[in-house]
């Protein structure tokens, strides 16, 4: 109940939007937490999120307690995501609102609370609220000087840091434990030093602490600074908009009810009184502020009883009293909440006594006191003692009368000296005199100000002077100017000439320039016909090699067919038709062989026709699988063609049911044909270093991916090294000895593959491990699907 009731009122001071005269000092604090949970509906980055939910730490906003667990979780996980330095801060919070949850012991929660702020002290972010959540552990522990203690020791340490959010909350929670003690004098003085920090800040706080202010000075005895302060927070107040929900002016009027009564004034007191009460219900049941109506009405009830009873309407006071006691005990509101002391027992005392109860009211008396006592408030125990001292001899028994009275006068002689006879805050007079000083601060400035002036006027009268001079100088300089002038004209056009002539040289060195560009571009378009013509050089070989196996077979089946013919002729001749239909089998057999062996040539020739037919540009379904193949197997018989010896082993990994791509055939062959070739010569070259164990290897797979059929071309050769890497594709590079290379085979591939197709082409390589080529080329949403 006690950190529901602190949640609420921290929710309360935090989450109402002030923008009246809004400098960009308050308008982070002073943001609405109910837009800012409206904005973190509509967001979706994690950086904005995240900085919703920061903000929303400091000033509230949460729907509910599921929406704060909820969206703390949330905030830990953006803060480990971006690596933020807050995230083991905010890991301890949620820690401490799990303590919560489960209702730990409250020495446990205190130590997880205080873990949690060191943590954000340690990151310099501050957290108020934390502080708060102290302040109310220390409070239901009733452990008044270790919470005096704790937050003294913050306070010289956010002085030393500057940290001016945390030292206004500090300074607001020393206040109620010296209060408790009776030390109105130190509990005002850091009341008004909160409102000043918060005056700088966030003004809703700034009138919470002066109503705070004000009603500490009415239980001092001070009336009149009490309502002059009252009045004071509810003029800033009404400075401001009007917050969602709820409001304080409750607290405010009460109190200047209270003020009221010790002035004797009972009719103003019971017009504060009744004004207490009469503010309307919350427009949202399920917020905090709902919560916090209920118990403003209850100490609103047992204000205007105490009232009632002053003005001896006994009879109108009982039913309030009887309606405060069924909301205290609903609601399990404690004496001592950071509303202040509820006096319900003590004002019933009052009842049962002008009723002529008197038994009911010793026991209220009673209760009144041992609650006080337990608590630790000084001021209402010595209040209570007195009334019990009172009650006591109006009954007729001075034996507890006389031992109450005594109790009264020493407690009563402690707080004189402690406090003085003058009840009002030492503060109060060393502000006055930081205002005086200031005062005359600013008369110094002003005397600096006016010694500054003098100056400045005596510093205009030579500055004429000195630009007098100075006119007379510049005449004369301007006559030095004109000769001056000129010269500068001859000697300006003695540099014309010069001009000129360079002019002359620079065009000559241009057309030579030119001359030397065409020769240059005349070389490149040579290497590039001499790249294309190695290329065919490559590919006929392979094409000579690959026609010779199903040629070989037509000639040596031809001579065998020669043969059985003339033994067929034979046959017949001795009239042996067995051996002739046996025979005239075989000759059929071979006939069938060397037809199937001229249909692969000419098959052969005829694909050939096809991809060396000139390219027109236009892209046409292509099956790359086949492409792939035929390519590998024209590159390795073309460097069989000149390398009777070498021998390596294909391996092809082809998708099956890939798409047909949208491509140039031609231009895609000859990209095929390089990257083959060159993977054929890097294993060439690295079976001649003479490894026992190796095998050379080419391969050629086939994926489709996300949008794009994807080919690998993998050898195990040299490999490259990664500054060869970063220059393959750069033209007339290369890593051939002189002659072997032109250096533009992979540059036109490149061009190819990126320029002429829209996809990429990417190496990858390790020195003696071998090299990997990746073609991307797009698919264009052909419904057609290549062969297998």
């Amino acid at each position: 109940m006690r950190y529901l009731l602190l949640l609420a009122l921290l929710w309360l001071a935090a989450a109402p939007a002030v923008r009246a005269q809004t400098t960009p000092a308050h308008r982070y604090w002073e943001a609405d937490g109910d837009s800012l949970r409206r904005v973190l509906d509509t967001q979706r980055q994690d950086t904005a999120r995240l900085r919703t939910l920061l903000h929303m730490f400091d000033v509230g906003g949460y729907r509910s307690a599921g929406d704060f667990d909820s969206l703390a979780q949330e905030r830990i996980q953006l803060l480990r995501r971006l690596k933020r330095p807050e995230a083991h801060a905010f890991q301890l919070y949620y820690v401490d609102y799990q303590l919560f949850k489960t209702k730990a012991d409250l020495a446990t929660r205190l130590r997880a609370v205080q873990a949690s702020v060191e943590a954000f002290d340690s990151v310099g972010r501050p957290a108020p609220g934390l502080l708060g959540e102290v302040g109310a552990m220390f409070r239901a522990l009733n452990q008044p000087e270790k919470r005096i203690a704790y937050f003294q020791a913050k306070v010289a340490q956010y002085k030393t840091r500057g940290a001016r959010e945390n030292l206004a909350a500090c300074h607001h929670l020393l206040g109620a434990p010296l209060v408790q003690r009776g030390d109105y004098n130190q509990a005002i003085g850091h009341y008004l030093r909160s409102a000043d920090l918060y005056r700088t800040f966030q003004r809703t706080s700034q009138v919470n602490e002066l109503k705070v202010v004000g009603a500490q000075y009415a239980e001092w005895g001070n009336p009149a600074k009490a309502l002059a302060y009252m009045q004071q927070s509810l003029a800033v107040g009404a400075t401001l908009p009007p917050r969602t929900g709820a409001a304080f002016d409750p607290y405010t009027y009460r109190n200047m009810a209270q003020a009221y009564r010790h002035l004797g004034n009972d009719a103003a007191a019971l017009r504060y009184a009744n004004k207490s009460l009469t503010r309307g219900g919350p427009t949202d049941t399920i917020r905090a502020y709902a919560f916090q109506f209920l118990i403003d009405r209850a100490y609103g009830l047992v204000s205007k009883s105490a009232v009632l009873l002053d003005l001896r309407r006994v009879a109108e006071a009982g039913p309030l009293l009887v309606r405060a006691q069924q909301l205290a005990d609903s609601l399990k509101i404690p004496f001592d909440t950071p509303n202040g002391y509820l006096e319900l027992d003590a004002t019933r005392a009052r009842y049962y006594a002008a009723q002529g109860q008197p038994a009911r009211a010793e026991q209220a008396w009673l209760t009144a006191y041992r609650k006080a006592r337990e608590l630790k408030i000084v001021p209402l125990r010595l209040a209570y003692l007195r009334a019990l001292a009172d009650f006591y001899a109006q009954r007729g028994q001075p034996d507890p009368a006389g031992r109450y009275a005594r109790l009264g006068l020493a407690l009563a002689d402690s707080l004189r000296t402690q406090q003085g006879a003058f009840q009002v805050a030492s503060y109060e007079a060393e502000r006055a005199e930081q205002v005086q000083q200031q005062r005359i601060a600013a008369l110094r400035l002003a005397q600096v100000q006016d010694a500054a002036r003098a100056r400045r006027q005596r510093l205009l009268f030579f500055s004429t002077l000195a630009v007098l001079a100075v006119l007379a100088g510049l005449g004369f300089v301007l006559w030095r100017a004109n000769r001056q002038k000129q010269r500068a004209n001859e000697q300006l056009s003695q540099l014309n000439e010069a001009v000129t002539r360079q002019k002359h040289d620079l065009q000559s060195q241009r057309d030579q320039l030119g001359t030397s560009l065409t020769e240059l571009r005349a070389t490149q378009a040579q290497l590039v016909q001499k790249e294309k013509m190695a290329s065919l050089g490559e590919l006929t070989a392979g094409i000579a090699h690959e026609i010779q196996n199903p040629l070989n077979f037509v000639n040596n089946f031809s001579e065998v067919s020669t043969e059985l013919v003339e033994e067929l002729q034979q046959a017949l001749a001795a009239s042996d038709t067995a051996e002739a239909a046996e025979l005239a089998g075989d000759v059929a057999q071979n006939l069938g062989k060397i037809t199937q062996h001229g249909k692969r040539a000419a098959a052969i020739v005829k694909g050939m026709l096809e991809h060396s037919r000139a390219s027109t540009g236009e892209r046409t379904p292509t099956d790359l699988n086949q492409l792939c193949d035929e390519y590998l197997r024209l590159a390795y018989q073309g460097l069989r063609a000149k390398d009777k010896t070498f021998n390596a082993a294909l391996k092809t990994h082809f998708a099956a049911g890939l798409p047909l791509v949208e491509a140039v055939s031609g231009d895609v062959g000859r990209v095929l044909l390089n990257l083959f070739s060159n993977a054929f010569y890097a294993v060439q070259q690295r079976q001649q270093t003479g490894e026992s164990s190796y095998k050379p290897t080419v391969s050629v797979s086939t994926k489709q991916l996300d949008g794009h059929v994807e080919i690998r071309v993998r050898d195990n050769g040299t490999g490259m090294s990664e500054p060869v890497q970063a220059k393959i594709f750069q033209p007339f590079f290369t890593t051939k000895p002189t002659g072997e290379g032109t250096g533009l085979g992979l540059s036109l591939s490149h061009d190819i593959i990126a320029q002429g197709h829209g996809g990429s082409l990417s190496a990858e390589s390790q020195v003696g491990h071998g090299t990997t080529f990746s073609i991307a080329l797009p698919l264009n949403g052909t419904a057609h699907v290549a062969a297998t």
